[in-house]
């Protein structure tokens, strides 16, 4: 059975299993746990119906994309003449079979790997890469010989593109699905100190991960002191007998919340019993890419890499804002040209100015299209109320502020293209922390000032990974995040994901204006930095 570790220190195994003070399935007269033959097979026993059929509905989709890649690779640089012969023709289900290996292989149909984009998006691009290059050192053994090193690295980009872009249209079905409560995995939630407290906040807050609570095991007194919103089911030393009345197949474990030993046996428990367990390190906020394994003797032990903000990671990130800026500034520039001209006849400037607080605290004026009318600012008193966000941030459903033409730049970003100014003048990143207002800071905490120590950013993680999420402790969780697990690779990721995203936001735009897809959840617009709050224009 599969554990998930995460900062866990346990006794050796030679232990004696009689010392374990919890109730074992022996002691209960159990059924033994069932065998399996593998992780996925492990994972499958007990999964629900729904969710293989996800699983299967995602390889079908990775197949999709990866055949338009190669058809559109193979037509275009490949005569249609030559590859249509029937030896060349045999490739396409060859070349499908060795992308969808790679792809199984880097675990990408295992949640806790799709589970953050970022990591999903790396994932996927080393398989993609992989998996092209394998293509074309097999494609003169199958009679498609005219496919060459460059026609495997173009197939092995679009196959990433098109294969993100169907995994990303699946995610979003999937996310508004679990927002209504469907295709959840039910766990339990051992320990009731501060981390458990947490971890069940980040479950409730993000329901897009998939989990639901079904209650919370361990000291009762400790539940009502923090308020956990899950019902209280008994003790740690219950923890089987709770999960198999409740039907519940894993169990997500605080370790700080748990003493040594008694952590330890639970785990030993569960395990025996045939249930899973993921267990949390306590370190909020670390990229688990930046833990590795370095046991202390027999024990397990994890040594955290540092995180450099600094040095020639820091240098490549400011060619890339010049270099991709440029580029991305001179093709944007007769899309803006138009736009403005187009504001300036509904009246009133085109571009403004707005303070924000950038690197190192450090204000500075962003550049924006005008999306509100001139007042906007003025009308915000009257709005407050109807707010949809938690925190600080503004944002509401149909905001009166936004002008005809405004309502289009912002549902596309396409207002967010001034700043390409400000990445060219060093006050911006391509990627980074929204840039805050003065205001919103006022009421930041001391670990959400974190942010200040990057430049922001016209596009980021929150961006990419909870721009529907309206509560303000997951924006926090995504900026302290960034900075903390900062790098050149996560940066590119990023980039793609915001390609993708701003590119399915505007294929669905169309159908955004049905109220019967909107109102059981409130929509938030994909900004590249952060259109969402009222601005003086």
């Amino acid at each position: 059975m599969r554990i998930a570790l995460m900062g866990l220190s346990w006794p050796p195994a030679t232990q004696p299993r009689e010392k374990v003070a919890m109730h074992s399935p022996a002691d209960r007269h159990l059924p033994p746990p069932p065998m399996t033959t593998g992780d996925l097979t492990a994972e499958e026993s007990d999964a629900p119906r729904g969710n293989l059929w996800l699983r299967r509905l995602l390889v079908l989709s990775d197949c999709v994309g990866i055949t338009f890649a190669w058809l559109l690779t193979c037509l275009t640089i490949v005569s249609s003449e030559s590859f249509f012969s029937r030896s060349k023709a045999g490739f396409l289900p060859v070349v499908l079979f060795v992308t969808l290996s790679t792809i199984a292989g880097a675990k990408l149909y295992r949640a806790r790997v799709c589970s953050v984009r970022a990591v999903e998006t790396a994932t996927l691009i080393r398989a993609c890469g992989v998996a092209s290059g394998a293509s074309w050192l097999i494609a003169g053994r199958v009679g498609a010989g005219g496919v060459k090193l460059p026609t495997a690295a173009i197939s092995g980009t679009l196959t990433f593109l098109f294969v993100m872009a169907f995994r990303t249209l699946y995610r979003s079905a999937l996310e508004s699905a679990r927002s209504e409560g469907r295709f959840t995995r039910p766990v339990l939630l051992v320990g009731t100190g501060d981390e458990a407290y947490e971890l069940e906040k980040m479950m409730i807050d993000e329901p897009e991960l998939g989990y639901r609570v079904v209650g919370v095991v361990g000291r009762a007194h400790e539940v009502h002191e923090r308020h956990f919103n899950s019902p209280y089911l008994g003790p740690v030393a219950d923890v089987v007998d709770i999960a198999r009345s409740h039907g519940v197949t894993g169990v997500i474990i605080g370790s700080s919340s748990l003493g040594f030993r008694e952590l330890n046996q639970a785990v030993r428990v569960l395990l025996d019993a045939g249930i899973h367990v993921q267990v949390s390190g306590g370190l909020l906020g670390f990229n688990a890419s930046r833990l590795r394994s370095n046991p202390i003797g027999r024990e397990a032990a994890f040594y955290l890499e540092q995180v450099q903000l600094t040095g020639w990671q820091s240098r490549v990130k400011r060619l890339l804002d010049l270099v991709l800026g440029v580029m991305a500034l001179v093709l944007s520039a007769p899309i803006m040209a138009v736009f403005a001209i187009m504001i300036r006849r509904d009246g009133g400037r085109a571009i403004f100015r707005q303070q924000r607080i950038g690197h190192n605290g450090k204000p500075f004026d962003v550049f924006k299209l005008r999306t509100m009318v001139m007042n906007a600012e003025a009308l915000l008193a009257q709005l407050e109320q109807q707010n949809e966000r938690t925190g600080p941030l503004f944002k509401m459903k149909d905001d009166p502020r936004f002008t005809r033409i405004g309502k289009f730049l912002d549902a596309t970003s396409l207002n967010e293209l001034p700043q390409l100014i400000n990445v060219l003048r060093g006050d911006m990143s391509l990627v980074g922390p929204r840039p805050a207002l003065q205001r919103e800071v006022d009421q930041f905490n001391d670990r959400l000032l974190l942010r200040h120590r990057v430049r922001p950013g016209m596009t980021g993680l929150w961006q990419v990974e909870s721009r529907d999420n309206p509560s303000f402790a997951d924006y926090e969780r995504c900026d302290v995040f960034y900075v903390e697990n900062w790098s050149v690779r996560l940066d590119l990721m990023i980039m793609a994901q915001t390609v993708i995203e701003v590119g399915k936001r505007a294929v669905g735009k169309s159908s955004s204006n049905n109220p019967e897809k909107t109102e059981s959840r409130p929509v938030r617009a994909l900004t590249l930095a952060g259109s969402e709050e009222p601005a003086p224009q």
